[in-house]
């Protein structure tokens, strides 16, 4: 009877740490102030971190050689007048790094301003999906959507592209041009086609960094 007592209070206890270990938050929010802004999804902590914003892409600023893509400035000046000098909080999600070592970040302000959401409303970011970093993915789509039925920032004259389709893959939250070898090796469960760029972007897919459609 000793014996089988035992095992059951064994049994509970994993089952409690199984249970605490499951819900706990990666990494608990972090506060620090804002040192520096590089562009439009990246910033500079007190603490020497550097944060790329998760779940957002903004335009490239010029950098070796190579001019700043189109509203890039704009976005980098309202990412600037939102942070620097100021504290933010920090929420990581379920990966904490990219593969420049860079921490990956949902950045709010004091007044519960979402950082990375406030740059797709303006249309000066667009939504990039990371799997399995997607805690913030349908409120980031839903903005992006208003912002491109209102036609602002990046979508006041945006491109549907030239192809006469494009192929989406709902597993990466990619869109490839269909001589993309990544697009035609889609799975048929994960594909979809698209008749141009801009229902890709309204489903919340992102261009290829290959193929660049």
């Amino acid at each position: 009877m000793r014996d089988k007592c035992k095992k059951v209070c064994l049994v509970v206890c994993l089952l409690v740490l199984w249970a605490h270990l499951f819900s706990a938050p990666v990494l608990a929010d972090m506060v620090a102030t804002v040192v520096w802004v590089f562009d439009g999804d990246t910033i500079k902590l007190s603490n020497s971190a550097k944060v790329r914003y998760a779940g957002v892409n903004t335009p490239e600023v010029a950098h070796d050689g190579q001019p700043a893509q189109p509203l890039a400035d704009e976005a980098y000046l309202l990412n600037r007048r939102l942070t620097r000098g100021g504290q933010v909080r920090i929420q990581i999600d379920k990966e904490k790094y990219d593969q420049y070592g860079r921490l990956l970040a949902y950045v709010f302000l004091p007044d519960g301003t979402f950082v990375n959401g406030a740059l797709v409303e303006k249309g000066l970011a667009m939504v990039y999906t990371t799997p399995p970093n997607v805690r913030y993915d349908r409120d980031l789509l839903t903005l992006q959507r208003r912002a491109m039925r209102e036609r602002v920032g990046l979508w006041a004259s945006a491109d549907p592209g030239k192809e006469a389709f494009y192929i989406g893959n709902t597993r990466s939250r990619r869109f490839h041009s269909p001589s993309c070898h990544l697009g035609r090796k889609t799975g048929r469960r994960n594909k979809v086609i698209y008749r141009n760029r801009l229902e890709a972007f309204y489903d919340g897919l992102s261009p290829c960094k290959k193929c660049n459609p």
